[in-house]
């Protein structure tokens, strides 16, 4: 009898010993597949209905994308967000800022950090030539206008590579931290978190795999994917130095090692198995 009672005891142990598990593994899945509401803003319409706020100039020190002193006349990027969405309504250490331009680059980082670093949208270069709102920028050759918006920080490093300087800025969004985490890991092969990490943070603001990301350069994964008709050592070269390839490439050099260009496009041949339709 107390042996039945024993075997009794133990397999309600076991019974809600795995109860527990699934409901962690569904929480942390829920986790990731967040429902927070998405929210845009359309930059150039609030522009439209005077719905930016109160302008001053700022002074960058040292502008990453001039790469020199600049000035402009600008807008706290911050204060505009707050006053045009009720963030008592999200989490802000679980939500990122998008940032669409009108090339398609389309980078992104925490809200959180972005509020905490007091940014500015810049609308006009105070250093313009005359007649003109914006110097133009020239990057490996080819020259760009940051019109309309320009997202800049007075009181951070351009080196700082979580921050982001978004030009030809036109709309804003909120997503949930960890929205297309599920689309993009790769679940089956965990080897390849690397690979994933380095795409994550170095090609999807202007690359998008499966739909998701930006639309700056080509799609890389449907409907035929990069990883399929490249040949495989000629790729990994490529993403380490583009212009050895193509006279005036928009794409930069990212300043990885031939072995983290390997981690990518072996994430990449490993996307190539697990297409989506868009």
């Amino acid at each position: 009898m107390k042996i039945l009672k024993i075997h009794i005891i133990l397999s309600c142990l076991f019974i809600f010993s795995f109860l527990s598990c699934n409901q962690k593994k569904e929480q942390k899945v829920e986790h990731i597949s967040s429902t927070q509401p998405e929210i845009m803003l359309d930059v150039l319409d609030l522009q439209t209905k005077n719905r930016l706020g109160k302008d001053t100039v700022v002074t960058i020190t040292n502008d990453p994308v001039y790469r020199k002193e600049k000035k402009y006349k600008a807008v706290s990027a911050s204060l505009l967000i707050k006053n045009e969405i009720d963030l008592s309504k999200i989490d802000p250490k679980n939500t990122k800022i998008v940032f669409e331009c009108v090339d398609g680059y389309k980078p992104e980082m925490p809200l959180e950090l972005f509020l905490k670093a007091k940014p500015y949208l810049a609308f006009q270069d105070s250093d313009a030539p005359k007649g003109t709102k914006w110097e133009i920028i020239v990057n490996d050759g080819n020259e760009m206008n940051a019109d309309p918006f320009y997202i800049v920080y007075p009181s951070v490093s351009s080196k700082d590579a979580r921050y982001k300087w978004p030009y030809n800025l036109v709309k804003i969004y909120l997503e949930p931290l960890n929205k297309s985490t599920l689309e993009l890991y790769p679940l089956k092969n965990r080897k390849l978190e690397s690979g994933y990490k380095l795409f994550k943070n170095h090609c999807l603001t202007c690359h998008a795999i499966n739909g998701i990301g930006g639309t700056m350069g080509p799609e890389l994964n449907y409907p035929k994917s990069v990883a399929e008709y490249w040949k495989e050592d000629e790729l990994v070269k490529y993403i380490i130095n583009p212009a050895s390839f193509r006279n005036k490439v928009k794409m930069p050099t990212l300043g990885i090692s031939k072995q983290q260009s390997r981690e990518i496009v072996d994430y990449l041949k490993y996307m190539s198995e697990n297409k989506k339709k868009i």
